[in-house]
């Protein structure tokens, strides 16, 4: 199938630009029960709520190993083998590469917590849920640089996209995650609210 090709540096800057949408998603939920309600115990207790959270933080947990593994064959590949390039001295590999080993400790902290010690969460971590969000969200703007910075010229390592906009639209594209992500979240709080009324 022709028409279906695409690349790899696409495909995990999409999987990216999911998780970040994932994350808005919990941090809509997030917000509206342990800032505007006051009651993080609401995501225990409504229903809605509930669900949504958690099935939400597991999308963006699994498209984050998911591109976590793509990433670190490349990081690896690049220091070992020179393929993709190891752009020490770029400014958008740097930005966006480094940062990456504090977004990991961040991310497997939220999940452990989340999955074994969720009371600590509530009671000593609650800077973990907007430091998620904080690191899905640059996470995925600064990937989205990084890819499109590598379809054009004077350093064009991958194909223009397919599926994603184009160079032209990408502030568009990186507001597309927050975006959607911030309506599915609306739409969740507005049920759950109703429910606490």
């Amino acid at each position: 199938m022709a028409g279906l090709t695409y690349s790899v540096a696409e495909f995990n800057t999409i999987i990216t630009m999911l998780g970040c949408l994932c994350a808005t998603v919990q941090a809509a939920t997030g917000t509206y029960a342990g800032y505007y309600k006051k009651k993080r115990s609401l995501l225990k207790t409504n229903d809605i709520l509930f669900r949504s959270h958690r099935a939400f933080g597991g999308f963006a947990t699994t498209l984050y190993f998911l591109g976590l593994f793509a990433g670190m064959v490349g990081f690896l590949g690049g220091i070992f083998f020179g393929e993709p390039p190891f752009e020490i001295a770029n400014l958008s590999y740097n930005f966006h590469v480094w940062p990456n080993f504090a977004i990991l400790v961040v991310i497997v902290l939220k999940t452990y917590l989340s999955y074994f010690k969720k009371p600590l969460i509530y009671k000593n971590c609650k800077w973990l849920g907007i430091a998620t969000f904080i690191a899905w969200a640059y996470l995925w703007i600064t990937s989205a640089f990084s890819y499109y910075l590598r379809t054009i010229p004077p350093n064009i390592q991958h194909d223009p996209p397919t599926y994603l906009l184009p160079i032209d639209l990408l502030w568009l594209q990186i507001l597309i995650p927050f975006f959607v992500g911030g309506l599915i979240g609306f739409f969740i709080v507005r049920s759950a609210d109703k429910r606490e009324t």
